[in-house]
């Protein structure tokens, strides 16, 4: 099966004002909220650590944590869907090429059992999403692909569902941060010198980056950056970010 869907309509695209991301840290998860303020600027609502115990595997803690914060409990009205981010060490991920025999009805059952070969497990035990790269005469040519093993996106479900929120997107930490990074005003070097609390991300820089090199592929310079942002405790709050702004892609 393909990850839970990261995208959504576009009627839901123009009408949502309040988004959620919620990223693993060291020590339990990120809950960031984000809303629209002037346009095409958007401004963090809410900043969260909820503690979960590293034995917790059946994530009850985070459940209970997500059910008694401050969202949950009628601060902020509306729809309570979350995206969720998957550590790294949880993921594979790959370049295939497209074979020129291939119909494109048949990508989907290639990529699975590309991405099952790279986990070891069956076809029917993976999670995955794909996105096919385009030359510069308009035709695709390789497909980018990320996959998990399934039972993450299912526990992600029944963590989510009993805690009362509702689960839209399952995407990989790295790939959040680099969206947040790319949309972040005053750039990646900002985060130094600013609260996290005070970050501002620019909408507009959202405009065809799921279909561009900014989510599959980025300079090395910024990649490098990024990399290292990750490496700190920047890094879960620029992921749950990113997860918040797959609300408007």
């Amino acid at each position: 099966m393909r990850f839970v869907s990261w995208l959504q309509p576009r009627m839901l695209k123009r009408s949502t004002t309040l988004a959620w991301g919620l990223a693993p840290e060291l020590e339990g998860w990120f809950l960031a909220g984000l809303s629209r303020d002037t346009p095409p600027f958007l401004k963090l609502h809410t900043t969260q650590h909820l503690t979960v115990p590293q034995d917790d595997q059946g994530l009850t803690a985070l459940s209970q944590g997500l059910r008694q914060s401050i969202i949950a409990r009628g601060a902020f009205q509306g729809r309570r869907r979350v995206n969720m981010g998957l550590a790294m060490d949880h993921v594979v991920s790959g370049v295939m090429a497209i074979p020129v025999d291939l119909r494109s009805s048949d990508l989907e059952a290639e990529v699975q059992l590309e991405a099952a070969r790279a986990l070891g497990l069956e076809p029917h035990q993976v999670s995955f999403d794909w996105q096919a790269a385009i030359r510069s005469d308009g035709q695709p040519h390789q497909l980018h692909w990320v996959a998990c093993h399934k039972d993450w996106v299912d526990l992600f479900h029944r963590c989510v569902r009993q805690s009362g929120w509702q689960l839209a997107s399952v995407e990989p930490v790295h790939q959040a941060a680099r969206r947040a990074a790319a949309c972040l005003c005053g750039g990646l070097s900002s985060v130094l010198t600013q609260p996290v609390q005070d970050w501002q991300f620019d909408l507009s820089m959202l405009s065809d980056m799921e279909a561009s090199e900014a989510t599959w592929g980025v300079s090395g310079v910024f990649d490098q950056a990024l990399h290292d942002a990750m490496q700190t405790p920047i890094g879960p709050r620029l992921a749950a970010v990113g997860l918040a702004l797959k609300a408007w892609v």
